[in-house]
């Protein structure tokens, strides 16, 4: 039997979550300014985003297996603490190398708290309620990358760049207040002694789990063509299309909306269908969306509606099918949900960092790879969903 324990208010979950796409986007627009205050080149200054991302994935690999263990709470408290601790060292850091160490130990935080809020949510609800609510967090998630550049370039253009890290640490400490007092403990292990290495050996056991590798391929797939699709898409409307970068904003925002939309019609409908039927629909919606997109990008006259509409249906149907199939992954091993969403977290970002590089180098030499990359992508993700429907079908 499901072990279902009491549930935080969503307020608290959404809380949790934003603070990684927060930390990631609010310090981008200070880069200039970081550039000229330590006198440092781009390069170095760019760091503050890689080193970022390298913590939020090797923390999740920690801080799962080991909320498993020790229980969801004290690890997200410690993880909120952590990204305090962080955003306050930035504020005050005199040197570049002080920097970089606060951005590690706020990506460590807010990568721990982000991937154990899914695994607080599989905790409390069934595979398809955790779908619905995952989508519903996920829709609200959407707004912050959206707002937070454009917050982080005025605070940064009214008060400094320091100011963007006091901020962060305000928004750190709200966070640990509200956690403190409306989380509760959801990990259905708790007690268990299990040795503090064994705790890692629950990896191999999910990475032999068939329904957990199908559905983190689904999901890994999908995200990775969304993040290729952000580190190319700029290139293609200013470079090769001849476009402002404003226009690529205002296009942009078509991507979100698709995205939004598809979460909302995730958590309406995945009580009704079920979050397997929902994952496939998602998929089939995204491969119709991108085999569309690949001729349109053969025409001559390619232009940025061309390029985005087709993309925002994509959105749409990467919308249902990353929240269903996180929740289908996490629903495998229900008692290892934290080692799951730890284990997936790391392996989503780290192979979506591979196509990002990957297609920053191909789109300048053939502006349409980007599309194909998605294409192809989208077609592995389906064929991963079809084949766990097959095994289903089969038992």
């Amino acid at each position: 039997m499901t072990h279902i324990a009491s549930k935080p208010t969503l307020t608290v979950l959404v809380a949790m979550s934003v603070l990684q796409p927060i930390a990631l986007n609010l310090l981008a627009p200070a880069t200039p300014a970081l550039s000229r205050h330590f006198g440092s080149s781009y390069a170095a200054i760019q760091l503050t985003l890689t080193l970022f991302l390298v913590a939020v994935a090797l923390t999740q690999l920690v801080s799962g297996p080991l909320s498993d263990r020790y229980g969801r709470r004290p690890c997200v408290i410690a993880g909120i603490v952590l990204f305090v601790a962080g955003s306050t060292l930035g504020a005050l850091a005199p040197s570049i190398e002080m920097l970089l160490l606060a951005r590690i130990l706020e990506g460590a935080g807010s990568g721990s708290v982000f991937a154990l809020s899914r695994a607080i949510i599989r905790d409390t609800a069934s595979r398809d309620e955790a779908a619905g609510q995952i989508a519903t967090v996920t829709m609200v998630m959407v707004v912050a990358p959206m707002v937070a550049p454009w917050l982080g370039g005025q605070i940064e253009t009214l008060f400094g760049w320091r100011m963007i890290l006091w901020f962060m640490t305000v928004v750190g400490t709200l966070v640990l207040v509200m956690t403190m007092a409306g989380l509760p403990e959801t990990a259905p292990n708790l007690g268990q002694k299990t040795p503090l290495l064994g705790v890692f050996r629950a990896f191999p056991q999910l990475i032999a789990h068939r329904g957990f590798l199908l559905n983190v391929t689904a999901v890994t797939t999908s995200a990775s063509a969304f993040f290729a699709f952000i580190a190319a898409a700029p290139f293609i409307v200013v470079e090769t299309m001849g476009r402002g970068s404003d226009v690529y904003g205002s296009y942009f925002i078509l991507n979100a909306l698709g995205y939004m939309a598809g979460n909302f019609a995730m958590a309406r409908l995945v009580r009704r269908l079920g979050a397997p039927r929902m994952v496939h629909l998602g998929l089939v919606i995204s491969f119709i969306a991108m085999t569309i997109a690949v001729p349109l990008a053969l025409r001559a006259d390619w232009s940025p509606l061309m390029l985005f509409l087709p993309l925002a249906l994509n959105a749409f149907g990467n919308g249902m099918t990353i929240p269903g199939s996180t929740a289908e992954a996490l629903s495998a091993r229900p008692e290892l949900a934290g080692s799951a969403s730890g284990l997936m977290g790391a392996i989503q970002l780290g192979f979506s960092a591979l196509m990002t590089v990957a297609i920053s180098w191909l789109v300048t030499i053939w502006p349409m790879s980007l599309v194909v990359m998605m294409w192809v992508l989208t077609t592995i993700g389906l064929i991963a969903v079809e084949l766990g429907r097959r095994a289903r079908v089969g038992r």
